[in-house]
């Protein structure tokens, strides 16, 4: 099991009073309909924008549902459901991720699955005979952490900032930025973090972050989807600095300045993905995003 900690101060938690308290600092968390929140005030207000703009989104995109079934057969693609493409390049990430980075149990491993939104990884990950503990900001009953009550497996869910989580040191076997790292502003920071909460011979997994082969082509998508989504629901949904997009340059740099060494695993997206960069060459368009699962461990 994975120890609780304090994400402000990192000191262990004690049971009081139907909540958590950090007896160094004094802060207080609660559970709120089966979640922990792990946000400070102040945090909370800090994400409030962000939030609101990402989960009107996102509804908007069909992503919501109070179907049991969608969520449980997740990352199956419903036929002819409205993001039908987008989750079979998921279904195709968890094949690889499944077979090449997280075998099933024995040994059960405890893994902190970061950006968990409803919670379809972790599912995976306790059918496999691991401990999941799901993290993430969004809350929300039909496309956040509270549609999770609608899985066979429950487990651990926890609101939390990806840079300030609440885990001991060293206490998780993997930490999964699952199709969550890019939403960033601070790798180095983020990465950190999650080196933190590793135990010694742990291993971070990265799966379904853009990667462009330059920093152009990144810098281009991000300011391209900001006007669509301001086309379509209004807002530029830029209230938080994200970066949105990985490069080769940025995970050497990363690799070096931390110690890591990341393997990729490829994976086959089908011939429609893969004729996308000769496409757009044909179009003069910008490149397309790249997805590849990185497996990082200390070097």
């Amino acid at each position: 099991m994975i120890d609780l900690a304090c994400p402000s101060c990192r000191r262990a938690l004690c049971p009081h009073a139907g909540a958590l308290l950090c007896t160094a600092c004094g802060a207080e968390y609660r559970q709120v309909d089966g979640i922990h929140r792990f946000l400070p005030a102040e945090r909370a207000a800090h994400f409030q924008a962000f939030l609101a703009d990402y989960t009107a989104i996102r509804i908007a995109e069909g992503r919501a549902s109070a179907d049991p079934g969608y969520f449980r057969r997740l990352p199956e693609p419903t036929p002819g459901g409205p993001l039908e493409s987008q989750w079979e390049l998921r279904r195709r990430s968890w094949t690889t991720v499944r077979r090449r980075a997280v075998g099933p149990a024995p040994p059960a491993l405890e893994v902190v699955d970061i950006g968990a939104g409803v919670g379809w990884l972790s599912n995976r990950l306790a059918d496999l005979g691991h401990h999941p503990y799901a993290v993430d900001l969004s809350v929300d009953p039909d496309d956040g952490l509270g549609a999770a009550r609608h899985f066979e497996h429950s487990f651990p869910r926890m609101q939390a900032e990806m840079d300030a989580m609440p885990f001991g040191d060293g206490s998780a076997d993997v930490v999964v930025f699952n199709a969550s790292l890019h939403y960033s502003c601070d790798y180095h920071r983020t990465l950190v973090e999650a080196l933190r909460v590793l135990a010694p011979r742990g291993r971070i997994i990265v799966l379904d972050s853009p990667i462009y082969r330059h920093t152009a082509a990144g810098e281009a998508m991000v300011a391209e989807r900001r006007l669509d989504f301001e086309r379509r629901f209004g807002t530029r949904s830029d209230s938080l600095p994200s970066i949105g997009y990985l490069t080769p340059a940025m995970l050497h740099h990363l690799a070096g300045s931390l110690g890591l060494r990341w393997r990729r695993h490829h994976t086959w997206y089908g011939w429609a993905w893969a004729w996308r960069p000769w496409q757009a060459r044909l179009r003069s368009q910008r490149a397309p995003s790249r997805f590849t699962v990185l497996v990082g461990r200390r070097a």
